[in-house]
C-alpha cells in the first residue's frame, strides 16, 4: 500500500470521525426527536458511501489462474568445450496462480506461483569406432516452481479490452529433473534411455521476463488474458556436463477475478 493510499484512508477516517462527532453532539444537545431521526438517517446514507469509495480505492488488485503452453530451447554457453549444439524447441507447460497488485491505476506489480516444465534438446558429436555412434542427443525435462517478479503496465480499457506489457525477473526452483538420451549413428538409433533421473541440475534458475498481450474484460469480476511471454534464462542448467541455459516462449493464457 502506497503513501498516497494511506493518506487517503486517513482522510476517510477523519471524515467519518467528524460525521460521528457531529451526530453525537447533536444528540447531546436538546434537539427534537424529528431532528435526531433526520441526522441518524443522514449518517446511515453517508457511511456506506464512504466505505464503498474506500473499498474502490484500496481494491486495486486481481487474482486468477493460468494454463499456458510453452516452447523451450537450449542456449549453449560460451565456455562450451564439447561442441554441443541446441537442437530445436520442445513443448512444455505452465499452470498455477496469478496476481496483479496495483500501485496506480495503470501500473501493477505482477507475480505468480506456477509449475513450469521447460524442455530442451542438446546434441553432442562423438566418435566411437566400435559402436558407430556419432552423436548423443539429450532432451532435458526440468520442472520448476516459478515466482516471477515483474512490473506490468496496462492501458485504459477501450471497447472491453486493454493492452499490457510487462518486464522483470523470473525466479525458479527445481522440483524435478529428467532426461531422455539417444545414441545415434548416421543411419539409426543405436541405443536410447527414457526418463532418467537428472542429478546434476542446478536448483535455482534465474531469467529475464518480457511479455505483452491483451486483457479482455468479460464483466466486472472476470477478465481473460491472452499474450506472449519470453523467459530468457541466464543461469546454467547443470552443475557439470553440457554447458547451456534454458529459455522458453509461452502463449500466456489466464483469467483474473
Amino acid at each position: 500500500m502506497t503513501v498516497l493510499k494511506i493518506n487517503y484512508l486517513l482522510n476517510k477516517c477523519k471524515a467519518l470521525a467528524l460525521i460521528i462527532s457531529s451526530v453525537l453532539n447533536a444528540f447531546a444537545q436538546k434537539t427534537t426527536l424529528a431532528m435526531k431521526i433526520k441526522i441518524f438517517v443522514l449518517l446511515m446514507c453517508l457511511v456506506p458511501a464512504l466505505l464503498k469509495a474506500q473499498e474502490e480505492e484500496v481494491k486495486n488488485f486481481q487474482l486468477g489462474f493460468t494454463a499456458s503452453p510453452n516452447f523451450g530451447f537450449a542456449k549453449i554457453s560460451g565456455d562450451n568445450t564439447s561442441n554441443s549444439s541446441a537442437d530445436g524447441a520442445k513443448f512444455g507447460f505452465t499452470y498455477g496462480l496469478l496476481g496483479d497488485f496495483g500501485f496506480s491505476k495503470n501500473y501493477f506489480f505482477s507475480t505468480a506461483f506456477t509449475v513450469t516444465s521447460i524442455n530442451a534438446k542438446v546434441s553432442t558429436p562423438t566418435e566411437d569406432a566400435v559402436t558407430g555412434v556419432e552423436k548423443i542427443d539429450r532432451t532435458y525435462k526440468i520442472q520448476y516452481i516459478e515466482i516471477p517478479l515483474t512490473i506490468k503496465l496496462k492501458t485504459n480499457v477501450t471497447a472491453g479490452k486493454s493492452f499490457y506489457g510487462q518486464f522483470g525477473l523470473g525466479t525458479g526452483i527445481k522440483v524435478r529433473g529428467r532426461y531422455d538420451e539417444e545414441l545415434k549413428s548416421v543411419s539409426a538409433v543405436k541405443n536410447s534411455l527414457k526418463n532418467q533421473n537428472l542429478k546434476d541440475a542446478n536448483v535455482l534458475r534465474l531469467g529475464l521476463v518480457a511479455g505483452a498481450g491483451v486483457q479482455w474484460d468479460y464483466n466486472e469480476n472476470a477478465k481473460f488474458l491472452t499474450g506472449i511471454t519470453f523467459s530468457n534464462g541466464f543461469t546454467e542448467v547443470l552443475d557439470k556436463g553440457d554447458s547451456f541455459r534454458n529459455s522458453y516462449l509461452a502463449l500466456s493464457l489466464g483469467v483474473l477475478f
